[in-house]
């Protein structure tokens, strides 16, 4: 009974400890490519400003030209990633006096499913696989105000 029991918890044990590695994996891609942006448009498109976001709903802003956007970072898009950017509009707006103008889901590995593609063209969130994607989303956005 008690071998039992303790294979229980060594189980359980595991499960917390893979769960908080990916966790934790996927904070360092955030913040990783979050840094990797950062850098990106103070060089190429230092019109914008880029703002590492710790609130809910997004893991960075981009403002400028009038436009705001906010922008979720993962690996690989799923379903969860286009509700939670449409979840957290009215946190940004209630922390950032606004509503973003764009909301944006950015895929690190350039990879995106099919079916996240279509859920988040329902939804209204655009992805983007690089950098100027997500510039050249901004721009439209500024010039069809």
């Amino acid at each position: 009974m008690l071998s039992s029991l303790f294979q229980i918890k060594r189980a359980d044990l595991l499960c917390a400890l893979l769960g908080e590695t990916g966790r934790l994996r996927g904070r360092d891609v955030e913040l990783r490519t979050g840094l990797m942006l950062q850098e990106w448009f103070r060089r190429h498109a230092p019109e914008y400003e880029v703002f590492m976001w710790d609130g809910t709903g997004a893991d960075l802003l981009v403002e400028g030209k009038e436009v705001l956007a906010s922008i979720e970072i993962t690996m690989k898009p799923k379903a969860e990633d286009i509700r939670q950017i449409k979840s957290g509009v009215g946190a940004i707006m209630d922390d950032w006096g606004r509503k973003p103008d764009l909301l944006i889901v950015y895929s690190r590995s350039g990879i995106i499913p099919k079916k996240v593609a279509e859920i988040a063209e329902k939804m209204g969130v655009k992805l983007a696989r690089r950098p100027a994607d997500i510039k050249r989303m901004l721009d439209l956005q500024f010039f069809s105000h």
